[in-house]
C-alpha cells in the first residue's frame, strides 16, 4: 500500500509516503537499516551480557561487516533507507541504544500500517520511540502500538493478508501477548500463537520458523510446546506440523545445532531466494533446499555474531511486492 514518493530531504514529516507492506512473500524492495556506531562504544567486559550482546564487539569490524550487509541487499536492487535520515526529535537517544541495529525486532510492516512492539527493559527500552519517529517520517502509520509500560513484546510474524504468527518468547509477557491478539484480529482473520521456552536461543519468533515461499519452510518444531489458533470467535489448539501441511506448506525441520545458529533467521530477498549466514545450515538441508531449487546468497558473519542476531534482526523491511 502506499504511495511512491521522492526522495525525502528533510527529517520534518512529509504529506506523502513510501510504498509499504510486506503480507505478501514477494520480492523485496525496500528496508530501514541502523547503521550501528559510537554507541557499541556502551558495550565492555563488565556489561556486555547486560547489553544482550555474546560479547564484547570489534566496533570496527562490526560496522564494516553491517556496511558490506547493506551493499548487498544495494546490489540485489533493494532500496536502503538509513533510520537516522528520518528521526530527528529523538536522536539523541541513538547513540545509547546499542541493540537499536537489531530493527527487525521492533516493527512488522503490514499493508495497512506498523504493528510496533515493546522492547524488553533496561537493555532495549525505547527503541520503538525512535522506530516509531522515523516510521512516521517515512509516512508509515502506526496500526498497532503498546500504551502499557508494565510488558514487553517483541515482534511477530506477517504470513499473509490474512494470518498473524505470534510466539511467546522469554521476549513477550503474556498480558501483552493476549492483548496483541485482541486487537489484530480486528484487522487480520486469524493468529497462530505459540507458547515456547523461555530462553534466549528462541528469543524472537523467526528463531524458531520462517517461511523462504508460500509452500516452504524452515522450522524448529521443538520449541513449539503449544499452538493454537485464535480468529475473532474462537481459539483451538492445534497441530502445528499438521496445520501447515493442510495449507500447502512444506516444513523443513532444522537440527538443535542449526536452530542456535540462527538457522530460521533469513532474509527472503523474493520467494525462493534468501540471504543467510553460511555458518547456519548443515550440508543436509542446505542440500534438500537445493532439491527445492531454493538459492542461498551467502553471507559470512565474524564481527556480528558478538551481537547475537542474524542479517534478519538487521532489517526493517518495508515493502514487498510480487510484481
Amino acid at each position: 500500500m502506499g504511495c511512491q514518493i521522492e526522495k525525502i530531504t528533510s527529517v520534518k514529516k512529509t504529506e506523502s509516503c513510501i510504498a509499504y507492506g510486506c503480507d505478501e512473500l514477494g520480492r523485496l524492495k525496500s528496508v530501514l537499516l541502523h547503521t550501528p556506531g559510537k554507541e557499541l562504544s556502551l558495550i565492555n567486559e563488565s556489561n556486555y551480557r547486560y547489553w544482550l550482546y555474546d560479547e564484547v564487539p570489534d566496533i570496527s569490524g562490526y560496522i564494516e561487516e553491517h556496511r558490506q550487509y547493506r551493499e548487498l541487499l544495494e546490489s540485489n536492487g533493494v532500496k536502503v533507507h538509513e533510520l537516522s535520515d528520518y528521526v530527528e526529535e529523538n536522536k539523541a537517544l541513538i547513540g545509547k541504544m546499542p541493540n537499536l541495529t537489531f530493527l527487525h525486532d521492533t516493527a512488522v510492516i503490514s499493508e495497512k500500517g506498523a504493528m510496533v512492539s515493546k522492547m524488553r527493559p533496561p537493555a532495549r527500552e525505547n527503541e520503538e520511540v525512535v522506530v516509531k519517529e522515523a516510521l512516521d517520517n517515512l509516512g508509515i502509520p502506526i496500526l498497532n502500538e503498546f500504551k502499557s509500560r508494565n510488558g514487553f513484546f517483541e515482534g511477530c510474524l506477517l504470513l499473509s493478508r490474512d494470518t498473524i504468527f505470534v510466539a511467546e518468547t522469554e521476549r513477550h509477557t503474556y498480558p501483552f501477548v493476549r492483548e496483541f491478539v485482541s486487537n489484530i484480529l480486528n484487522e487480520f482473520k486469524e493468529v497462530i500463537y505459540v507458547r515456547t521456552p523461555k530462553a534466549r536461543r528462541y528469543m524472537h519468533p523467526d528463531t524458531i520458523f520462517n517461511r523462504i515461499r508460500e509452500d516452504l519452510t524452515l522450522a524448529y518444531l521443538p520449541a513449539f510446546e503449544e499452538t493454537c489458533l485464535f480468529t475473532q470467535d474462537s481459539m483451538e489448539k492445534i497441530d502445528f506440523k499438521e496445520f501447515m501441511q493442510q495449507r500447502g506448506m512444506e516444513i523443513i525441520p532444522v537440527s538443535d545445532s542449526e536452530q542456535s545458529r540462527l538457522a530460521c533467521s533469513f532474509v527472503p530477498l523474493k520467494s525462493g531466494t534468501i540471504f543467510h549466514y553460511d555458518i547456519a545450515l548443515d550440508g543436509k538441508t542446505k542440500e534438500a533446499l537445493t532439491e527445492e531449487g531454493v538459492e542461498i546468497i551467502p553471507f559470512h558473519p565474524e564481527a556480528l555474531r558478538a551481537g547475537g542476531g542474524s542479517l534478519r534482526c538487521h532489517t526493517l523491511r518495508l515493502c514487498r511486492r510480487k510484481k
